[in-house]
C-alpha cells in the first residue's frame, strides 16, 4: 500500500512540477508584454525622429520614424495598420486573458500542493 501511495505522491510532485513551469512562463509574458506596452507608450508620445529598430538577437538598427502607425501582424501572415494605441489595448486585452489562465494555474498549483501533502501524511503515518 506504501509503494502505491508513493506512486500517486510522485505522479501528483510531476504535475505540480508542470504547472510551476507553466505559471512562471505565464508570469514571464506577462512581464514582456507591460514592457512592450511601455514601449507603445514611448512611442506614441515621443517626438524623436530617429530610434533603435530591433531585427532580433540583440541586433539592432538605426532607423527614422516616418509615421507612428505600426504593422502589426494578426496571424496567419495577416499584417494590419494600427496606432500605438489601438495595438496597447490589444496587449492590455492579452495581459488579462494572461492574468486568468495565471489564476488557473496557481490554484491548480495550489490543489497539487494540498493533494501531496495529505499523501506524505498517510506516507508517514504508516511508516
Amino acid at each position: 500500500m506504501d509503494q502505491d501511495l508513493i506512486m500517486k505522491a510522485s505522479f501528483i510532485e510531476q504535475h505540480a512540477k508542470e504547472t510551476e513551469q507553466n505559471l512562471e512562463l505565464v508570469r514571464q509574458q506577462i512581464v514582456e508584454l507591460q514592457a512592450f506596452t511601455e514601449h507603445l507608450h514611448a512611442i506614441s508620445t515621443s517626438s524623436e525622429k530617429e530610434m533603435l529598430a530591433s531585427l532580433g538577437k540583440g541586433v539592432y538598427v538605426k532607423s527614422s520614424l516616418q509615421e507612428k502607425k505600426l504593422f502589426v501582424e494578426v496571424g496567419a501572415g495577416v499584417i494590419v495598420r494600427k496606432t500605438p494605441e489601438e495595438a496597447k489595448k490589444v496587449i492590455e486585452s492579452q495581459i488579462t486573458r494572461l492574468n486568468d489562465i495565471k489564476v488557473q494555474l496557481s490554484t491548480q498549483l495550489d490543489f497539487y500542493t494540498q493533494h501531496l501533502q495529505d499523501l506524505i501524511r498517510q506516507i508517514e503515518a504508516k511508516s
